[in-house]
């Protein structure tokens, strides 16, 4: 593994050169590769929707008062992950594509259209980006058609 941070050198849809942010956390810093705003109460069910579709392990009742711990959080490659996290507003939250690595930009819009796919399914406001190659691998694993 290399020992250099990762650069945020694309953004959701995989265009060189966009902006991305290094948050520095306990160790090392990360890339933010997307993020997807929804509404949603977050109820039991969206709960539920949301573990299943992205595979999401979540944390929504922490022990502590005020977990450092993101509600939700899904694998998405060895170095890599999609994190539920808590919006500013009540009901407001985001699905947030993060890497300490340097995963190609097609498999960052794939990653990016589950997540939205997924905020979707909770709130029909949100915007779907464009879709890959029908050959790219959608979530799951499944081909996508």
């Amino acid at each position: 593994m290399s020992s250099r941070p990762p650069t945020p050198a694309h953004d959701a849809a995989g265009d060189p050169g966009a902006t991305g942010s290094l948050t520095p956390t306990r160790g090392r810093p990360f890339a933010k590769l997307f993020s997807v705003a929804f509404t949603s109460p977050m109820g039991d069910s969206d709960l539920d929707r949301l573990a299943r579709t992205l595979n999401l392990v979540t944390h929504m009742h922490p022990k502590l008062h005020d977990s450092p711990v993101s509600p939700g959080v899904a694998r998405l490659d060895f170095d890599s992950g999609l994190f539920l996290v808590r919006g500013a507003e009540e009901g407001r939250w985001v699905l947030e594509g993060r890497t300490w690595g340097h995963p190609p930009p097609q498999i960052i819009r794939q990653w990016h259209l589950c997540a939205a796919v997924a905020a979707r399914q909770l709130d029909p406001t949100v915007t779907v980006p464009r879709r890959p190659a029908a050959d790219e691998v959608a979530c799951g694993g499944a081909r996508s058609r």
